[in-house]
């Protein structure tokens, strides 16, 4: 397993271009007439995620193995994908959780093991809840906040003024223009890290989901897993709306600044409150709408 900072170069998009879409056929009936004509697709396909922990009885060593999740993604940065996930629902606390993680299926690319480091066990419960809700919209209500408190998320920075309202706005825009994936097929979701108007990080997938998996995967895996970058606060955009889960997701990563271009849902800003994240909705080029955590914004001069 390669444990070193991934970056995306010219040749990795390429792959990852090459993995992610598919050439189709398409009528396109426009002003009256017909047209056959080429086009380009996200690939949408089943991905298993397997745990492997050691457990001991005695001097005997067993191993045990369970189906943590079968979730519907586009293929590539899978490894990110699953360490965020797994990171998110509280299984793996940091990388070095990991012993090796791996495809099992070479075929199809689909199928995954994870094998946790000798002294890591998962907490079973967790697991069948996981596996009960994730697919929906989640538990409910307060039991979905007790059920993040129960994961025991890091605390998020407390600096205040930290974000220009001039960088939020040009956010969407510099996600936008990243996002290869979305150009091409017009179907994809992203979410992105930024250090002030600088974007660190993207990734894209169908799923909003797993989108911010992957990039959260990313943080993880280059083991920069505090809030900061370089004594800067870093911030997540995401490309639709935000649920509880995207909420949960950010908050289990350390990030103190989550910004969509869509609605959050009321679970969210309840989470984020009782999470202290700045939450923020709508952000076009012309503004935004703040649900909580005004703070850690620079004042708007009177």
């Amino acid at each position: 397993m390669n444990k070193s900072e991934q970056t995306i170069n010219t040749g990795q998009l390429q792959q990852l271009t090459e993995l992610a879409t598919a050439s189709v056929k398409k009528v396109v009936i426009k002003n009256n007439r017909r047209h056959l004509i080429n086009d380009t697709v996200l690939i949408e396909q089943p991905l298993q995620i397997t745990i492997i922990w050691t457990t001991y009885e005695g001097n005997n060593q067993l191993e045990q193995s369970q189906v943590f999740s079968i979730t519907m993604r586009t293929p590539g940065n899978d490894q990110q994908l699953i360490l965020g996930l797994l990171r998110s629902e509280g299984v793996i606390r940091c990388f070095n959780d990991v012993a090796d993680i791996s495809s099992s299926n070479l075929e199809s690319n689909n199928e995954w093991e994870v094998c946790l480091t000798a002294g890591v066990v998962p907490e079973l419960s967790s697991l069948e809840r996981y596996q009960m809700t994730y697919s929906s919209c989640g538990l409910c209500g307060t039991t979905s906040l007790k059920s993040l408190e129960l994961k025991t998320p890091p605390e998020l920075s407390d600096k205040r003024d930290v974000l220009a309202v001039a960088d939020i706005v040009l956010m969407p825009n510099i996600m936008r223009e990243q996002q290869s994936l979305f150009k091409l097929t017009g179907g994809s979701h992203a979410a992105a890290l930024f250090n002030g108007n600088r974007l660190v990080d993207i990734r894209e997938d169908i799923g909003r989901h797993n989108a911010v998996d992957k990039l959260f995967g990313a943080l993880l895996e280059s083991k920069n897993v505090k809030q900061q970058h370089n004594g800067d606060v870093l911030a997540c955009v995401v490309s639709g709306r935000v649920s509880f889960e995207i909420v949960q997701k950010t908050v289990m990563a350390g990030i103190a600044i989550l910004i969509a271009v869509g609605a959050p849902s009321d679970l969210a800003i309840l989470a984020a409150k009782r999470f202290n994240l700045t939450l923020l909705g709508f952000t076009t080029e012309h503004g935004f709408n703040v649900y909580h955590g005004e703070w850690r914004l620079l004042p708007l001069e009177e």
